[in-house]
């Protein structure tokens, strides 16, 4: 027993160490694109694995860039594995104020191994409950957070 548990040990860090370099290896092929627009303004957040850009004008000189907080990276990848890439171009929104001019008309792009999969439009602050999730955090880790 005591020659087992070393063995364990090791192969339980050999297990640990390959699946997270792979995870970090896929997450340099993922990024997310959230824009919110409405007829007097513009909003646009570009996330990817350490950095998030937030733009409040179309001028890129208008441009905030941070860091993600730590742990902030992980928690978006695990909330896009509960999204089906491929049925979020046809996912209905709660609501439709965004055609009134009533809420800034929203939409996500996620970028993963060089495919793009894109949300249809949605109310700003009210996604489809399926990205809902990832939306939020996507939102709450730019400079978009104080603005809604």
């Amino acid at each position: 027993m005591k020659k087992l548990l070393p063995l364990l040990f090791v192969t339980l860090f050999f297990a640990v160490g390959c699946s997270s370099s792979k995870l970090k290896k896929d997450s340099e092929r993922i990024a997310f694109e959230y824009e919110a627009v409405t007829m007097m303004g513009y909003n646009k957040v570009i996330v990817k694995q350490d950095t998030v850009i937030t733009f409040t004008s179309r001028a890129v000189k208008d441009a905030v860039t941070t860091g993600l907080k730590n742990g902030e990276w992980n928690k978006m990848l695990t909330a896009l594995e509960k999204v089906e890439l491929d049925k979020v171009s046809k996912l209905k929104a709660p609501s439709a104020g965004y055609a009134s001019d009533a809420a800034p008309a929203a939409n996500l792009t996620i970028i993963k191994n060089n495919t793009t999969y894109r949300s249809a439009v949605f109310d700003h602050g009210n996604p489809p409950a399926e990205i809902k999730e990832l939306v939020t955090k996507i939102v709450n880790a730019s400079a978009l957070k104080n603005k809604r």
